[in-house]
């Protein structure tokens, strides 16, 4: 029996002092945790990814400038690669510096200063990696992001930010402009040399690509929405320009409104279609058409569901074009028509 009671104390002991949910005291020689079979999703991502951005080098009144850029497509004609608006440069041209140290000569195919994109085409005689992108709108605001830039052609560094993304909204890229662009908002640190690289999810897709503001000073770095880029690179293609119309609003769909955000503006709740006017902008053509809290369900007969249709249909239109609209205002239906600007 007292050997028997003896044993239990020692069982009873030990799982007293080894309780792993009990603090222990340390020696401070010793680890306080072990992390066992950890693998770092980020840097596998980053390794994905690499081959698919580049460095963009300008030289301006003698002085080289690098930014990054991303490889976007490719056809018959060479491979493309978006960057941030790039003009000014001198007769040595514009190099573009794949991850390989690979240098070739690129032309610019086509340039939008409103959203502060340029397109280039180079014709390298190698295999190059496209970007794989993803649809912007299905970003939730919150979600976890990576920033990355091209590989520094003297340091050999490339540089990489995490953060997280704020959802796609619009604003003015370029001071003075007309365009509202589709954007998202990165909260992580960026510098002049990531500019025109890719905001990325955790998957490795493109959601966004770095652009410079010409005015602003928060922190938080701006990046262009994987939609938008899309007709972006179908215009430039086709037309080696940009045409469109603006309304000079912003917007947001009623969809993703909650109850009580419907409640505080006397939306139905059974309203779910169109896009909500947030705000007009000065000088705006639809100033003293449109108000604040008006709903937006059609244009040219075409139905609103979200802010990218909006944006789609806008880019089918010049400036100048009188488009017809259909709302909703204090939940009365209305139509108006509007010429762009």
């Amino acid at each position: 029996m007292l050997a028997a009671l003896l044993v239990w104390n020692a069982v009873l002991t030990y799982f007293i002092f080894n309780d792993p949910s009990q603090p222990r005291e340390t020696n401070g020689n010793e680890p306080e945790s072990v992390v066992v079979d950890y693998s770092n999703d980020l840097s596998e991502m980053a390794e994905d990814v690499r081959s698919s951005i580049v460095t963009v080098e300008i030289w301006t009144g003698g002085i080289r400038h690098t930014t990054s850029g991303i490889v976007y497509a490719k056809n018959e004609g060479g491979v493309y690669i978006f960057t941030c608006e790039q003009s000014g440069y001198d007769e040595s041209g514009i190099r573009v510096i794949f991850d390989s140290s690979a240098s070739i000569n690129a032309e610019v195919v086509a340039t939008d200063a409103d959203c502060g994109v340029s397109l280039l085409r180079v014709k390298p005689s190698f295999e190059v990696s496209l970007i794989r992108s993803a649809s912007s709108s299905l970003i939730r605001q919150g979600e976890y992001a990576a920033a990355m830039g091209g590989r520094s052609p003297i340091s050999q560094s490339a540089q990489m930010s995490y953060g997280i993304v704020s959802r796609p909204a619009q604003r003015k890229i370029l001071a003075g402009s007309p365009w509202f662009a589709s954007t998202i908002d990165f909260d992580g640190n960026v510098t002049g040399e990531m500019m025109g690289g890719p905001v990325l999810n955790i998957g490795g897709q493109m959601i966004g690509m770095l652009v410079n503001r010409s005015y602003g000073g928060d922190r938080m770095g701006s990046a262009l929405c994987s939609n938008e880029l899309k007709i972006l690179f179908d215009e430039m293609l086709k037309d080696k320009k940009i045409s469109r119309g603006s309304l000079g609003v912003t917007v947001r769909s009623v969809e993703s409104m909650r109850a009580y955000e419907k409640s505080e503006r006397n939306i139905k709740l059974d309203v779910t279609e169109g896009v909500l006017v947030t705000y007009i902008g000065e000088n705006s053509p639809a100033q003293d058409l449109l108000k604040e809290g008006d709903i937006l369900l059609s244009m040219n007969d075409v139905e609103l569901s979200d802010e990218s249709v909006l944006m789609q249909e806008l880019y089918k239109h010049e400036a100048g074009e009188e488009v017809h609209l259909s709302l909703l205002r204090d939940n009365e239906t209305m139509e108006v028509s509007v010429s762009l600007q």
